[in-house]
């Protein structure tokens, strides 16, 4: 199932950045604002606390439409979930299956389809 996340990961950020390399937004990048900066460091925090639901939630209702940068942010954050130790995405109510749709979602929004197959 890891696998199976990044490679979704990657078939996204190949059709939608052009780029082969895994996405990796950084506070205070180019296309960074000071929302998207403070959006992601609060969701970071949050999956990190084991509040990993809230810190979606957060995510999803905060994010701007068609802003790529969100859209990196929200990569991001989920291949860093998909990084966590399977105990604590367990002992905090997430699992694999709930990242992966994520990334499914996420990608729907943006105009992809096909990624059942992962």
């Amino acid at each position: 199932m890891i696998n199976n996340i990044r490679d979704a990961v990657r078939l996204v950020t190949k059709l939608l950045f052009g780029e082969k390399k895994m996405p990796d937004y950084q506070v205070g990048q180019d296309n960074a604002t000071e929302e998207s900066d403070r959006l992601f460091r609060e969701i970071k925090s949050k999956a990190a606390e084991g509040k990993i639901n809230e810190a979606e939630d957060q995510l999803l209702t905060q994010m701007e439409p068609e802003n790529i940068a969100y859209l990196e942010i929200a990569l991001t954050f989920y291949l860093g979930l998909n990084d966590l130790d399977t105990d604590f995405l367990e002992d905090h109510d997430y699992s694999r299956e709930e990242i992966l749709d994520g990334v499914k979602s996420l990608a729907e929004d943006w105009g992809i389809s096909g990624l059942e197959y992962f």
